[in-house]
């Protein structure tokens, strides 16, 4: 009976290579999506309160357009004005003002 020795098959799997890389882009593409998914989102509530505010700003004036009232005119004030022509006020040299003592 001698030392006989035995014969032992030793299986291993490297990790890495393919499986790695099919992980990591799917990793990546499902980041992605989530993160295309949150923009949306919030694009999607911006928009909403955005068109809340010019809704709201809109019904808002319409309703206070009633409640204020128009400018008064003051029909008892009037301007006085002359008509001056350009020719005859360069060569009068002076322009008298009503008023004023530099006249």
């Amino acid at each position: 009976m001698g030392y006989r020795p035995t014969r032992m098959l030793l299986a291993y799997r490297r990790t890495g290579g393919l499986f790695s890389m099919l992980t990591l882009a799917a990793v990546s593409v499902a980041t992605a999506a989530l993160t295309v998914a949150v923009a949306v989102t919030v694009l999607i509530v911006t928009l909403t309160i955005a068109a809340a505010v010019l809704f709201t700003r809109a019904v808002l004036t319409r309703s206070w357009r009633g409640t204020v009232p128009p400018a008064t005119l003051w029909p008892h004030e009037t301007i006085e004005a002359t008509v001056v022509n350009p020719t005859d006020s360069s060569e009068e040299g002076h322009v008298l003002r009503v008023g004023c003592d530099k006249g």
